[in-house]
């Protein structure tokens, strides 16, 4: 049992295997330590409970006489008001970046939504760009259970005035995690009030888009690649052929391609189904690479993620050259429509046409009608290959864009 005696700096030196408490500071007691060391430690019982709350300061004299009594005057102020301060040690240590870390390892091993489905690594790494850019620059060190309703409407509110589009999907987001925390699924964090249950309510509109290329447009387009960098030329012109989406095209590896078909595996296509595309002649030659990846990046291993845009506006800017006026801005997910678009003008049937841009059946017949239309699918790549190639020697490019 701790005897009680007025500690100074002599008497806890001369302290040996014993624990002493502090007769002016409730709770605090001092310990001697095999070896010699002496520690400061903190016991008292919560009123009208069991409950004996016990802490560790650290060793005297790195911690002074005064410096462990106003640490333990602290603690008292809590328990005197019922307060375990372990609980709001833990509390304040659960700030919003270290809850989103957990929510994180949920989402990873499928325990963030009730569905229970291991979320794709491309919507893991959304959920990591989303939390980096937007949230944890500006609340990501606050304590989750401080974080208000306000607090989110300003962070949505802030992105609004610049991209509308992202502005939604940082609401959505924000929902999704903090419904987590507040939820059975997320009792590592304990929010009892979700401050983003109405975010849903700040929806800015979309407009969706309907960029399409024209053929004289293509033209120039054709045109604009022939300056380009060989790497930058042979994925634009891919995202052209195959429409395929931007990330589907540029981080393609070379064991993806067998007998000129290249294959979407289902980890890396956005609906989680394989998506094959039958490449022409033009095609094959495009995708040829000596590395793992069809388009390596040059300085550290891994496919080229960077650069695509800046070569997109390069080209659109001899495009606005060749045709003597502004060109409308234009996305690699625009030349995938472009694509769709022209299917009935080359008499493409429907079905084929959504195989396609492997968009899958619904309904009963994704049930029961399991026909690929892979021959029909190679059919339309060939056609549409056609119909660029004879583009390109119309504005006389083909054979700088090493057309076979």
């Amino acid at each position: 049992m701790a005897r009680q005696k007025a500690l100074t700096p002599g008497v806890i030196d001369a302290l040996n295997c014993v624990r002493v408490c502090d007769p002016q500071t409730p709770g605090l007691q001092i310990e001697a330590l095999p070896g010699g060391r002496k520690r400061w430690q903190y016991r008292r019982r919560l009123p009208r409970t069991s409950v004996v709350v016990k802490l560790v300061l650290g060793t005297f004299p790195a911690h002074s006489i005064a410096a462990a009594r106003e640490w333990a005057a602290v603690l008292n102020e809590q328990v005197e008001a019922g307060i375990d301060p372990r609980e709001e040690r833990a509390r304040l240590s659960m700030t919003v970046a270290r809850a989103h870390g957990l929510y994180m390892q949920a989402v990873r091993e499928g325990r963030s939504s009730r569905a229970k489905r291991i979320n794709k690594p491309r919507t893991i790494a959304e959920k990591i760009e989303i939390f980096q850019r937007d949230v944890a620059p500006t609340i990501g060190q606050r304590v989750i259970y401080d974080v208000t309703e306000t607090d989110l409407v300003r962070l949505v509110d802030r992105k609004g005035k610049t991209a509308k589009v992202r502005a939604n999907r940082l609401a959505v987001e924000l929902k999704v995690f903090f419904g987590w925390a507040a939820s059975l699924r997320g009792t590592e964090v304990g929010l009892e009030i979700d401050p983003a249950r109405r975010l849903g309510d700040l929806k800015y509109p979309e407009t969706p888009r309907t960029r399409t290329l024209t053929l004289e447009e293509i033209g120039w387009f054709l045109q604009g690649l022939v300056h380009e960098e060989h790497h930058f030329q042979r994925g634009m012109l891919l995202w052209l052929l195959t429409a395929a989406r931007l990330s589907e095209v540029i981080r393609a590896r070379w064991e993806e391609i067998v007998d000129g078909i290249s294959t979407i595996p289902a980890s890396r296509a956005k609906n989680t189904v394989a998506h094959t595309i039958a490449l022409g002649p033009l095609g094959r030659s495009l995708m040829q690479t000596n590395d793992e990846w069809v388009f390596p990046a040059e300085k550290c291993e891994g496919p080229r993620t960077t650069g695509w845009y800046k070569a997109r506006d390069r080209v659109r800017l001899r495009m606005e050259q060749q045709a003597g006026r502004p060109i409308e801005r234009f996305t690699p997910h625009d030349f995938r429509r472009t694509a769709r678009s022209n299917t009935k003008r080359l008499n493409v049937d429907y079905e084929t046409a959504e195989a396609m841009l492997n968009h899958v059946k619904k309904g009963m017949e994704r049930t029961y009608d399991l026909y690929g239309l892979e021959e029909e699918k190679r059919a339309w790549f060939l056609r549409w290959e056609n119909e660029i190639a004879g583009i390109a020697r119309r504005v006389r490019v083909a054979g700088m864009l090493g057309l076979p």
